[in-house]
């Protein structure tokens, strides 16, 4: 028997990434202009998103700066 490596956050999280309009869109025009599958072209939109979050700053995460 096999076990699916997502646990039920990760799945809901990858749910709610594509419940966008934008991002099914993002997916469909891929997978029409690249001829890869749909699975390929939800893991490059996910590697798109998870690259363009900001990275924490360490002084954001030392609370309020005072100058």
């Amino acid at each position: 028997m096999t076990r699916n490596s997502t646990t039920g956050l990760e799945n809901r999280d990858h749910q709610r990434s594509f419940s966008s309009p934008v991002a099914l869109a993002f997916v469909r025009i891929v997978v029409d202009r690249r001829g890869i599958s749909e699975a390929r072209a939800r893991e490059i939109y996910l590697d798109y998103i998870n690259r363009s979050k900001p990275a924490d700053s360490p002084r954001a995460s030392q609370g309020r700066v005072m100058t």
